[in-house]
C-alpha cells in the first residue's frame, strides 16, 4: 500500500519537474515572487519626501520650525517659499508632495500668548506620502511649540527647566507600536501577501496538471501507465502528496530565508508553523484538486486564478477591516483557505502566537480541508466514469 501511494507521489513530481507550464508555477513563481514583491520596500519606510515651508513671518521662531523640518527623516525639505500660490504651483507640478504655511506675526502671537494656527497641505493622491509628511509638520510645530511654553514657565515661575516641562505636560504620552516597531509597509503587506502567493500557484499548478485520468491523456508518454490508471484514492492521496511535500519546502524558505533577507519580524516557533502548514496545504491542495476536476482544459484556470488574483488579495480580510466589508463579501471569502491563513500566519509569524492563540483559524482551515476532501473525491469518482477527449496538448 505504502509502495503504491509513493509511487504516485514521486511519478507526479517527476511530471511537475519537468512541465515547463508546471515548473513555471510550480517551482518558479514561488521563489520568484518571494524576491520580487518585497525588493521595492527595501527601505521599509517612506523617508526623504519633497516638501516646502511656506514662511510669511520672516522670523527667528519660523527660522527654526524650517531649522526642524530639514532635520527630521521623513522629509526633505526643497524650498523655502514667501508666497502660497508658488507652494501650490509646485505641488500640482510634483515637485513637492507637501508643504506648511507659517503665518505672518507667529513669533509676536506666540510671545503675546495668543493662539498660533499653522496649516499643513498634503498631496492627498499619495497616501504614504501624505500620512508621512503631515506626521513630520506636526512634530515640528508641536515640538516648537512646548519649547516656547517650557521657556515661558522657566522664566515666569523661575524653575529649572525639567520641572517646566513637568508643569506644561503632567501625563506625558508614550506610544509603543507593537508587532510592527518600524510601522514599515513592507512588515506589513508582504507577510499576508506570500500567503497568497502559495495558495495562487498551489491551486493553478494542481489545475494545470489535471484531475481526472480523461483531462491527463495529453500526456502521450504516460496516460496509459499503470500510475495514471491506478485505483482512485492512491491516485488522489499519492499526488496531494507531492504537492504537499514539494510546498512544505516553499514554507520553510519563506520562513528561514525570505524573512531573514528582507529583515521581516519573525517571531514564530517552528512547532507552531509546522501545524500551520500541515491545515494550510491539506485546504489549499483539496481546493485545488476539487477544481480540477471542473476545469476540461489546462489554461483555462490559469486565465480565471490569474485574474482573481487582485479580489483574492481583497478578500484575506488584511488590507481592509472584515467589519466594514459587506456581508455577502465576507461569506464569500469564507471559501478561500487564505481568509483564515493569512490571519493565522500573521499571528504565528509576526506576533509569536502559539497553537491555542491561532486554534479557531486553524480550526476552520481544517473543516475546509474535510469539505474540499469530500467533495473533490466524490467529483473524482464521477469524472473517472466519464468519457471525454481534449485532445493532445
Amino acid at each position: 500500500m505504502i509502495h503504491r501511494l509513493l509511487n504516485v507521489t514521486l511519478t507526479e513530481w517527476k511530471l511537475f519537474v519537468t512541465d515547463p507550464a508546471a515548473v513555471l508555477l510550480l517551482v518558479v513563481a514561488g521563489i520568484l515572487y518571494a524576491f520580487y514583491y518585497p525588493t521595492p520596500y527595501m527601505n521599509q519606510t517612506v523617508t526623504r519626501i519633497p516638501a516646502a515651508i511656506v514662511d510669511l513671518d520672516h522670523s527667528a521662531k519660523s527660522r527654526e520650525l524650517t531649522r526642524m523640518a530639514s532635520a527630521t527623516q521623513q522629509i526633505e525639505l526643497k524650498s523655502v517659499y514667501n508666497d502660497i500660490l508658488e507652494a501650490e504651483q509646485a505641488m500640482a507640478r510634483e515637485e513637492i508632495f507637501g508643504f506648511i504655511v507659517v503665518p505672518e506675526n507667529m513669533e509676536k502671537d506666540m510671545l503675546s500668548k495668543k493662539p498660533v494656527t499653522l496649516n499643513i497641505f498634503t498631496h492627498g493622491a499619495y497616501v504614504m506620502l501624505h500620512g508621512s509628511i503631515g506626521t513630520a509638520f506636526s512634530t515640528c510645530a508641536l515640538t516648537l511649540g512646548a519649547v516656547s511654553k517650557v521657556k515661558a514657565i522657566a522664566l515666569s515661575k523661575k524653575v529649572p527647566s525639567a520641572k517646566a516641562m513637568a508643569m506644561r505636560d503632567p501625563m506625558p504620552l508614550s506610544i509603543q507600536t507593537m508587532f510592527n516597531n518600524t510601522g514599515s509597509y513592507s512588515n506589513y503587506v508582504v507577510p499576508s501577501v506570500l500567503v497568497v502567493i502559495l495558495q495562487q500557484s498551489l491551486v493553478i499548478g494542481i489545475c494545470i496538471m489535471g484531475g481526472a485520468r480523461g483531462h491527463r491523456r495529453f500526456r502521450k508518454d504516460s496516460r496509459y501507465s499503470s500510475v495514471e490508471n491506478e485505483d482512485m484514492p492512491y491516485r488522489y492521496f499519492g499526488r496531494a502528496l507531492a504537492y504537499f511535500l514539494h510546498y512544505c519546502c516553499f514554507i520553510l524558505f519563506y520562513h528561514f530565508v525570505i524573512y531573514n533577507i528582507f529583515d521581516f519580524p519573525r517571531r514564530g516557533e517552528l512547532l507552531p508553523m509546522m501545524v500551520f502548514a500541515i491545515v494550510f496545504l491539506t485546504s489549499v491542495i483539496n481546493f485545488g484538486m476539487c477544481l480540477s476536476q471542473v476545469f476540461l482544459r489546462r489554461e483555462s484556470s490559469m486565465q480565471l486564478f490569474l485574474n482573481l488574483s487582485i479580489p483574492i488579495l481583497f478578500l484575506a480580510n488584511f488590507s481592509w477591516p472584515t467589519y466594514l466589508m459587506p456581508k455577502w463579501m465576507v461569506w464569500l471569502s469564507y471559501i478561500l483557505p487564505s481568509t483564515f491563513a493569512v490571519p493565522a500566519w500573521l499571528s504565528i509569524e509576526q506576533m509569536g502566537a502559539d497553537i491555542y492563540d491561532v486554534a479557531p483559524k486553524l480550526y476552520l482551515l481544517a473543516l475546509q480541508s474535510v469539505f474540499y476532501l469530500i467533495l473533490a473525491l466524490i467529483l473524482t469518482h464521477l469524472r473517472d466514469k466519464s468519457s471525454f477527449k481534449t485532445g493532445d496538448m
